[in-house]
């Protein structure tokens, strides 16, 4: 492990992320109808791969960091994945330790500090990416009044040169028997050019700016998922029939005597 001092860098094996994912990817197949995701605003180009990355997101739900890892494995492949988590959920889950999540007191002096000066030294690493829920605790996603917490900004107002990327993400039920999982990535932030009297934004700036951002991502998501209108997302995992029992089963012999091909879906995705 690399210290920076009283920084440990946490570990994050890519192959086992990797791997990781797979498991995952079949989990969240299981558990929901579809994953959508929303990138247009988000030039990857621009960015590079010589630019070390935050996703900050909204927190909804269990599933969020698992959320994270499969759209890092999607759009950000060959980048190394690092997430903060609080520390005692760490203790119920250590395979996490391996998988890139390091453990921290978040709502204590000395988390906040160590939480800075260890995404500080995973930030050194150029391929690095680090997501974020600055809630700090479950929130309902048309709920916007919870503060981030300061360290992200801190964090943004310490560290050039990285970029800082929303991201939004719901899990609704739309016309099928399972709930859809839905994302949207932000534009990209990054310091802006030195100013007269000013080396960039200050903690304050920051704060209002990745607020802003953060809930505009979620507005732009959630009219979508009003919309109801699967056209507008490309598709991670897509929806796929699932029989419901004896009741589709007569369901598909009634299509078969009718001549029509059964699908089970109550919508087809459009």
């Amino acid at each position: 492990m690399t210290r920076d001092k009283q920084a440990v860098l946490p570990v994050s094996k890519k192959w086992l992320v990797d791997g990781f994912c797979g498991f995952s990817r079949r989990m969240v197949a299981k558990q929901f109808d579809s994953f959508g995701v929303q990138t247009e605003l988000l030039d990857l180009k621009a960015i590079g791969d010589e630019t070390p990355i935050v996703v900050f997101t909204n927190h909804a739900s269990w599933w969020d960091p698992i959320s994270a890892m499969l759209i890092r494995k999607k759009y950000f492949p060959n980048r190394i994945f690092y997430a903060p988590i609080d520390s005692e959920a760490l203790e119920n889950y250590r395979i996490m330790a391996k998988l890139g999540f390091y453990g921290l007191q978040l709502k204590t002096t000395a988390g906040a500090s160590e939480f800075l000066a260890t995404t500080k030294l995973i930030l050194k690493s150029k391929n690095a990416t680090v997501w974020i829920t600055p809630e700090g605790r479950f929130m309902d996603v048309r709920d916007h009044s919870q503060t981030l917490m300061p360290g992200l900004a801190h964090l943004a107002s310490r560290v050039p040169g990285v970029v800082f990327i929303p991201m939004a993400l719901e899990y609704v039920f739309w016309d099928e028997s399972r709930p859809q999982l839905f994302a949207r990535l932000g534009a990209a932030i990054s310091q802006p050019e030195p100013r007269a009297q000013s080396n960039g934004y200050d903690k304050s700036e920051w704060s209002e700016l990745l607020t802003s951002r953060l809930r505009q991502t979620q507005l732009e998501l959630a009219q979508s998922v009003i919309a109801r209108d699967g056209s507008r997302f490309d598709y991670l995992i897509a929806s796929r029939p699932t029989r419901l029992g004896w009741y589709d089963y007569f369901r598909s012999w009634s299509a078969r005597l009718k001549g029509k091909q059964f699908d089970p879906r109550h919508s087809v995705q459009k």
